[in-house]
């Protein structure tokens, strides 16, 4: 296997500003509002150019965008271990887990929702949310699949069966956002997927599987 190269200073400094861009954005956000934040605002607090703003990032919105893909890229780092439980149940299980753990640590209920405003917008067509293209459809969509064929989930359309999943557990998660973080993401989080959304899933998967 080829080692990737180390990085050049240029491009050190690149994804560093980046990131100071990324992370001034989002902050501001948190404390304002989307709509309250200028792109000014951003690169002042970032300490950066407003030219070095365009050079990575088109509109405020693609904040937003690669907000979605840092989480998409959160499931990828976790899907090896994910696909090494057990069973359907426990994978699906697993996913759950580390989604409620990365949105409770890496996003919070101020920064959730931002992007659901964002996707909301009738002025933003880029809608992220119901793409049955990200990789969290991709990887329950797989579960779903192989935990079909021995009888572990119920039948239906794979990709429809993991939106139904996520736009499920979207709902928890908006709630949440509604109480400000007062409701417990994990522990509720988990009694209502364990209780209403995993049952939803399995219930008479064995006994449809053992039809003649």
């Amino acid at each position: 296997m080829k080692e990737q190269s180390p990085l050049s200073k240029r491009k050190l400094q690149a994804l560093e500003t980046r990131t100071r861009i990324l992370e001034s954005a989002l902050s501001r956000f948190r404390e304002k509002g989307f709509d309250q934040v200028s792109i000014d605002e951003i690169t002042s607090s970032a300490g950066v150019s407003k030219g070095s703003f365009y050079t990575y990032f088109q509109t405020k919105s693609d904040i937003i965008i690669e907000e979605f893909r840092l989480i998409d890229g959160f499931y990828e780092k976790k899907e090896a271990a994910i696909l090494r439980e057990p069973d359907a149940a426990a994978r699906l299980t697993a996913f759950t887990k580390h989604q409620l753990d990365y949105i409770r640590k890496n996003l919070g209920f101020r920064t959730l929702s931002i992007l659901y405003i964002n996707q909301m917008s009738t002025f933003y067509e880029q809608k992220i949310l119901p793409n049955r293209e990200r990789t969290l459809v991709r990887i329950v969509s797989r579960i779903i699949t192989e935990g079909q064929t021995v009888g572990q989930v119920r039948a239906g359309d794979p990709v429809e069966l993991a939106g139904w999943m996520n736009r499920c557990m979207r709902g928890f998660f908006l709630d949440w956002a509604i109480s400000k973080g007062e409701i417990d993401i994990r522990k509720d989080g988990m009694r209502f997927f364990s209780g209403f959304v995993l049952p939803a899933l399995t219930v008479g998967a064995r006994l449809e599987s053992t039809k003649p």
